[in-house]
């Protein structure tokens, strides 16, 4: 006989010190992901028929959508959207009730959701105790609570009928209550010590955040070397959770690493660099001091030091971007170099472009946002000032110091200063003006 799959409920406590409900913390953000989303992914690891996330209090679609994406995961709010719902187990188990008799599943794995340090593996062993022993309920304390602060696993034919005396009981029935109705019944309970005592702390508040932190980036941190990434320092480099470096990158000192981005093999990331939601190729050195946020740097470029690429931005294979370049919503092309002291917004820049130092892109008229097009082999000289929308032809050459305003062609040298005025002696007649009118 097939052993049905189980239903796995992640159920809430007490709000704790510094969060104004058990939403809250179970959505405050932890290595760069909902707190419960840890715990979600060791109950997925068991292959439920579903995760069953009950909820004392609305917290709007779009919060429930951070839970919900990762799985087969049922949401359950209060009926009432004013009234705040018991957060007892047993107020739990009545509210997912109507799914448990539907579904009829051999287990039932209730699992508190600020356990953040939980995997799938210690969930498997909690329920194979269980049904090796002949439990009706099989349970691994986690703290003093044990309505609120346990791991547990029921055998779910033995706990339907006990649904209606839950009904009567006073509202935050837990534990406790559930373990007398099956004893009263001749059940067996069983406890089972959990030799990982990490894996059951709990973020009762957000103090207690930092602690968990620190766990996870330790647990991430050993992944990361396994698969064949140095860390130069880890204690110091943060990297979230969703995050993947491939083999052979080494990330120095200091470096932190946020989102679902993504860095290929054999690159340098140096120190003091933050990337937010980057894709990153193979074999790039984005050098110290540097800030990437939603853009890709492409195989073989480099970006840095103290580069600042802002959403939107693409560096193409090959090319360099350097000290002090700001790019914004810029697709800059394979080979090209900006190495100095500039800002590309609302660009296009196509293959061998040289941005020369303090080169300018004038995106913003003050009421729409304007683009600039530098085709291959252009040379832009330093102190530009391009103002969008504007095109630059290919192999063209803009002189240093100008103020472009119209398209340049193709081949063309273009020059837009003003010309320059030397006055011999000029110097000298000034001083002796300003002489004279210190003596009168």
């Amino acid at each position: 006989m097939t052993t049905r799959k189980p239903i796995v409920l992640v159920y809430g406590g007490s709000a704790g010190a510094g969060f104004a409900s058990a939403e809250e913390k179970a959505l405050c953000p932890l290595l760069g992901r909902p707190l419960a989303a840890y715990v979600l992914d060791a109950a997925a690891g068991l292959r439920p028929e579903r995760v069953i996330v009950t909820l004392d209090a609305d917290i709007g679609e779009k919060a429930a959508a951070s839970l919900s994406g990762r799985g087969p995961v049922t949401i359950l709010r209060p009926r009432s959207r004013s009234a705040k719902a018991a957060v007892g187990l047993a107020a739990a188990l009545l509210g997912a009730s109507a799914l448990i008799r539907k579904k009829k599943p051999s287990d039932l794995v209730l699992v508190p959701a600020d356990r953040p340090l939980l995997q799938t593996g210690t969930l498997r062993r909690l329920a194979a105790a269980r049904r090796r022993n002949a439990l009706s309920l099989a349970l691994m304390s986690c703290g003093p609570d044990l309505d609120r602060d346990s791991v547990v696993v029921l055998r779910a034919a033995d706990l339907v009928p006990l649904l209606p005396a839950l009904a009567r009981a006073k509202s935050g029935a837990g534990l406790r209550t559930i373990g007398a109705l099956l004893a009263a019944r001749g059940r067996k309970v069983g406890l089972t010590e959990n030799s990982e005592a990490d894996e059951t702390f709990r973020v009762g508040g957000r103090a207690d955040l930092a602690r968990a932190a620190r766990l996870l980036r330790q647990r991430k941190n050993g992944r990361l070397a396994r698969r064949g990434v140095t860390l130069l320092d880890p204690r110091s480099s943060w990297i979230d959770w969703e995050a993947e470096v491939g083999a052979g990158t080494v990330i120095y000192p200091s470096v932190v690493i946020e989102g679902e981005t993504r860095i290929g093999r054999d690159c340098r990331i140096y120190p003091h660099v933050h990337v937010v939601g980057c894709r990153v190729g193979d074999r790039v050195r984005v050098l110290s001091s540097s800030v990437l946020e939603a853009s890709r740097v492409e195989d073989d470029a480099q970006v840095g030091p103290f580069s600042r690429l802002r959403p939107g931005t693409v560096i193409r294979p090959g090319s360099k971007v350097g000290n002090f370049v700001e790019m914004k919503n810029t697709i800059f092309g394979p080979r090209s170099k900006a190495q100095h002291l500039s800002y590309l917004g609302d660009s296009l820049v196509e293959e061998d472009v040289n941005i020369g130092a303090g080169t300018i892109t004038c995106n913003y008229d003050g009421v729409r946002k304007n683009r600039t097009h530098i085709e291959a082999g252009a040379f832009i000289g330093s102190g530009t000032e391009l103002v969008a929308p504007v095109k630059v032809g290919r192999r063209a050459y803009v002189a240093a110091g100008s103020t472009i305003t119209r398209d340049v062609g193709p081949d063309s040298l273009a020059i837009g200063r003003a010309r320059q005025v030397d006055k011999p002696g000029w110097v000298m007649e000034r001083m002796k003006k300003l002489r004279r009118g210190r003596k009168s």
